[in-house]
């Protein structure tokens, strides 16, 4: 804990977010701090200006929200912090509901979950007429999910991510394009809610993430966005995570976001058969998001 402290106070002093918006190149604030698209970091860094971002999705069972600050230092690294939380709305016994996401008093396991993230980024290879940005990243994570939870999945409550992603903007006729391959060394589950690794799989998995956008015009981009996730928990299927995204700058210091966003299934537990469907399948739903520089 008192390095969890030591580390969010270092990333609260030296952290600026990203509105990145110069003539070809715009990043908006991903879900876990970082620069890229919503779900994906990118190759480019922020833009060195203080920025705060706030993200929130209703995935109809379950949101989760993000509040993250992100910046970057003489446009080579990139420091970051994000809370994340992810709340059930299910705290209590709740009717019918059976599965591994409840204990054996049929009490909801998981609650309201947050989850801090400390990230850093250093670019490597700077986007010019050929090449793409390509920057190396991490993100060190700390969920607070239950013990009781952890225990049962054989889970850490801690892990860190690795990734490298490109970056290309290129022209396309009078429009141009983004396009972006990140690469991503993982053992979390459900980008870290519910913990690292389980008794079932404790190795870190290779998983590829890409993000696709086209600019209409100089505030406006739209495109969409892949994330493989890792499959860790047997009794709890992890699918991949995607959205269809459109992202305004009405100036320099300022971004929307907006998005569609398809997450699959998260903590799935069946309901008995009065309840007749099922808690956590099939999640998807709206996206938004709004920062601002300073």
């Amino acid at each position: 804990m008192k390095l969890m402290k030591i580390l969010r106070t270092t990333a609260l002093a030296l952290t600026m977010s990203s509105v990145c918006v110069t003539g070809s190149q715009a990043a908006v604030t991903q879900v876990e701090g970082q620069a890229g698209g919503g779900i994906v970091p990118w190759g480019l860094l922020s833009s060195g200006k203080p920025t705060v971002s706030a993200t929130w999705v209703d995935t109809g069972d379950y949101t989760l929200s993000s509040m993250a600050l992100q910046g970057s230092i003489a446009n080579r690294v990139e420091l970051s912090y994000a809370r994340i939380t992810f709340d059930t709305g299910r705290h209590p016994k709740h009717d019918g509901l059976t599965g591994t996401a409840l204990d054996p008093n049929g009490e909801w396991l998981l609650g309201k979950v947050n989850v801090d993230v400390i990230g850093a980024k250093v670019k490597v290879l700077d986007m010019n007429d050929t090449l793409p940005a390509v920057s190396f990243g991490l993100q060190f994570k700390k969920t607070n999910v239950t013990d009781t939870f952890l225990n049962a999945m054989g889970a850490d409550d801690t892990g860190t991510d690795f990734y490298v992603a490109a970056t290309k903007v290129m022209p396309i006729g009078s429009r141009k394009l983004l396009l972006n391959g990140t690469l991503r060394m993982t053992k979390a589950n459900q980008i870290g809610i519910l913990g690292f690794g389980s008794k079932w799989e404790d190795n870190y998995s290779a998983t590829l993430e890409t993000s696709i956008g086209a600019f209409l015009n100089d505030k406006t981009v739209v495109g969409l966005e892949y994330r493989m996730k890792p499959d860790n928990i047997d009794p709890l299927k992890e699918d991949d995570w995607g959205d269809l995204f459109f992202a305004y700058f009405p100036n320099p210091n300022m971004a929307i976001v907006a998005a569609a966003a398809i997450f699959g299934d998260i903590a799935a537990a069946e309901h008995g058969a009065s309840g007749g469907n099922n808690f956590g399948l099939d999640q998807r739903g709206l996206y938004l998001q709004v920062q601002a520089n300073f």
